[in-house]
């Protein structure tokens, strides 16, 4: 709940990435889960990161044709194949800062503080 001395920080929007790729060319890219992939070209290939499946590594390729989009399921290294080139647009969902869960921490202590030694009356 926010408070006077605890303001909330607007949500963090995806940042959009438009990624020229040339005719044949393979791209290898780091995208966290939840990432949108919008394809503006004639035939994208996309290879989702590869994951354990019980004793199997495996890994989803989809097809995507002009104006599909996809919804990447876990983070980690994906492949994009352009057989006929074109863009792509990428909506990378923000990392939260490495920090955060201290400062929720910290915030939650500083809480009980002003519960525990409440200010003295002026």
């Amino acid at each position: 709940m926010p408070t006077p001395s605890h303001p909330t920080l607007p949500a963090a929007q995806p940042t959009p990435r438009r990624l020229q790729l040339g005719c044949g060319q393979h791209l290898q890219l780091w995208l966290p889960a939840g990432s949108q992939l919008l394809c503006q070209a004639p035939l994208l290939r996309i290879t989702e990161a590869t994951y354990w499946q019980l004793d199997r590594l495996v890994s989803r390729q989809t097809r995507l044709e002009d104006g599909e989009c996809l919804v990447l399921e876990r983070e980690g290294w994906v492949g994009i194949l352009a057989p006929q080139g074109g863009e792509l647009l990428c909506l990378a969902t923000p990392q939260p800062p490495w920090y955060a869960p201290w400062a929720k921490v910290l915030r939650r202590l500083g809480d009980w503080r002003n519960v525990l030694l409440p200010s003295r009356a002026r």
